[in-house]
């Protein structure tokens, strides 16, 4: 599963997979589909709105460190098909099978393969097919994001796998594109007094190890100036 936030020029776009309750939602926060993109699309300014939205839908806005720390779980299909007006089984914010008519096999997702068990012909009724899994059935769902199983009840998968993937390159360009936003930000409000603190009492109030607060100084990425004794004295304003 992908879920792909981004915002530029004024607009935060979304691409990710058709979920019913993503489509509702969007709506009330001014989402509109975007045909040419295949992408929903919203006022920059509900950006955080929306990466919420992602979350209590998907499990995660698609984060860099999020997409790229994967987890492979088994799963009883049965526990996770939908209502009996349902012709769909979901798992931590995806899809991982449906049957399109009643006669119809069941089709799985494409990350998702049948470990245990065997799947019926048919299922439901014509006008409502069902999955209709029994309880012997297994399935292995594969490289998802681990943040995505807050969605789901522990006692419900079992991860039989993992693989940390984070994308050095995409994280580097998102903090780049934090820090200008961050600049951005300060330009436009008024000169706030300020506090000096050290390095460690920076790192602290500002969530980042003290290494990267001796970087942002040594870079000028921070106000900062050394003391008698070498030290960097940080100015955090307030």
């Amino acid at each position: 599963m992908s879920v792909t936030v981004t915002t530029e020029n004024g607009k935060t776009s979304v691409i990710s997979p058709y979920d019913a309750d993503f489509v509702t939602k969007a709506k009330t926060i001014g989402g509109k589909w975007d045909g040419y993109a295949k992408a929903w699309t919203f006022d920059a300014r509900d950006e955080q709105r929306v990466r919420d939205l992602c979350r209590q839908v998907y499990g995660t806005d698609g984060n860099p460190v999020e997409s790229g720390d994967l987890v492979t779980v088994r799963v009883r299909l049965a526990d996770h098909e939908g209502s009996k007006y349902d012709n769909f089984a979901k798992f931590a914010g995806q899809r991982i099978a449906h049957r399109p008519g009643r006669d119809d096999a069941v089709r799985l997702a494409a990350n998702v393969v049948l470990i245990e068990g065997k799947l019926a012909s048919s299922g439901g009724s014509m006008r409502y097919p069902n999955i209709d899994a029994g309880t012997d059935v297994i399935v292995e769902v594969r490289d998802i994001p681990r943040a995505t199983l807050s969605l789901e009840r522990e006692d419900s998968y079992e991860i039989v796998g993992e693989t940390s993937n984070v994308d050095v390159d995409a994280l580097l360009a998102e903090r780049e594109q934090l820090l200008a936003r961050i600049a951005e930000i300060d330009a436009l409000l008024p000169e706030p007094e300020g506090t000096e603190a050290t390095t460690r009492e920076a790192a602290a109030v500002l969530g980042v190890s003290v290494r990267t607060v001796q970087r942002w100084a040594a870079q000028g990425k921070v106000q900062a100036t050394k003391n008698d004794q070498g030290h960097w004295v940080i100015t955090i304003t307030i």
